[in-house]
C-alpha cells in the first residue's frame, strides 16, 4: 500500500484525467500483496460506464501513471464500475443520493448493531444522517462511520 502523500497524489491524478474526460472517480482500492500490489479504479459516468468505457481509462491510465512513476513497483492497474451498491464517499455522492437506500458499517456499535440500514437524508460535515433504520433516525459523526453503500435496488421483473 503507497504511502498516504502518494495515494493522495494517485487519487488527484486520476481524478484530474477522468473528469477530464468527462468521467467521475468513485473510489480508488488497494489490493494484491507486497509482491504484487493492485490497483483498483471505480469509475462511473451518467448512464452507466461500460466495458468498452472502463478498457479505454484502463489504458490511458495504465502509460500515465506507468509515466508518472506510480507503476513502477509491478502494480497492476484494473478499471471497473462501482457496480449497483456502490460506495458513497464524496460529497457529491452524498448529495446525489439523498433518498436512497443505503447500507453503513460502523467503527463502533450503535445500539449492539455494527450495520446499519436506512434511507440517506444527507451528510452535515461528514456527519450522516439516515432515517427510517429500526432505530429511527440517527446522525453518525465522522469517524464512527467506515464505509456506506447504495443497497441495489431492482426492477420488479427481477424479484
Amino acid at each position: 500500500m503507497p504511502a498516504p502523500i502518494q495515494r493522495e497524489l494517485l487519487e488527484k491524478t486520476v481524478d484530474a484525467y477522468l473528469e477530464g474526460e468527462g468521467y467521475e472517480l468513485v473510489d480508488i482500492r488497494f489490493a494484491g500483496s507486497v509482491s504484487h500490489p493492485v490497483i483498483e479504479i471505480f469509475c462511473d459516468i451518467e448512464g452507466g460506464i461500460t466495458a468498452e468505457d472502463c478498457g479505454k481509462i484502463a489504458r490511458s491510465l495504465n502509460h500515465r501513471l506507468s509515466a508518472e512513476g506510480f507503476l513502477n513497483d509491478g502494480a497492476t492497474l484494473m478499471v471497473s464500475s462501482p457496480g449497483l451498491n456502490r460506495v458513497i464517499k464524496r460529497e457529491r455522492d452524498f448529495a446525489r443520493f439523498v433518498g436512497k437506500q443505503v447500507r453503513v458499517w460502523l467503527v463502533e456499535p450503535i445500539a449492539g448493531r455494527g450495520k446499519l440500514k436506512g434511507v440517506l437524508k444527507g451528510c452535515q460535515d461528514g456527519t450522516v444522517l439516515l432515517s427510517d433504520t429500526e432505530e429511527g433516525d440517527i446522525a453518525i459523526a465522522p469517524g464512527r462511520w467506515k464505509e456506506i453503500r447504495l443497497v441495489p435496488e431492482y426492477p420488479e421483473s427481477f424479484k
